[in-house]
């Protein structure tokens, strides 16, 4: 045989212990799409929590976008892109004082993949933003 199939076959044979015990380990792995969407979301590297989360899988339409942010903000603005690729500006209150947890309704979502766009400020100018993906079934 060739010794370079064998070497092949030898570092093939190395790694599919480690990803099989990956596949099985994954904190996803065997999750219903009821319990993936049950799933709290983690704060990203910037301390911001969304709900819904990023790549979240919805059985029900959400009727409120949520941003909890490390420090009080203002939630600038919000743009929910939809399944046809319709861009909705979804207004917030003007006159919101900052706070750690922003709440924005929306408006009735129909089945499909949404992406939502949002920007905040806090009192001293520090601003954020961020885009959260998420599918409704």
């Amino acid at each position: 045989m060739n010794r370079s199939f064998l070497a092949a076959l030898a570092i093939l044979a190395a790694v599919t212990p480690v990803s099989l015990a990956q596949a099985q380990t994954h904190p996803h792995a065997g999750m219903s799409m009821q319990d993936h969407a049950a799933m709290a979301a983690a704060p990203s590297a910037d301390g911001v929590t969304t709900m819904p989360a990023d790549n979240a899988m919805l059985a029900t339409a959400p009727t409120a976008f949520s941003v909890t942010f490390p420090h009080a903000m203002t939630l600038t603005s919000l743009q929910l892109t939809g399944p046809a690729g319709e861009a909705t500006d979804v207004a917030g209150s003007a006159d919101a004082s900052p706070a750690t947890t922003v709440r924005t309704p929306l408006p009735a979502l129909v089945p499909g993949s949404y992406s939502a766009a949002w920007a905040a400020m806090g009192a001293d100018g520090h601003q954020m933003n961020g885009v959260v993906r998420f599918v409704v079934h």
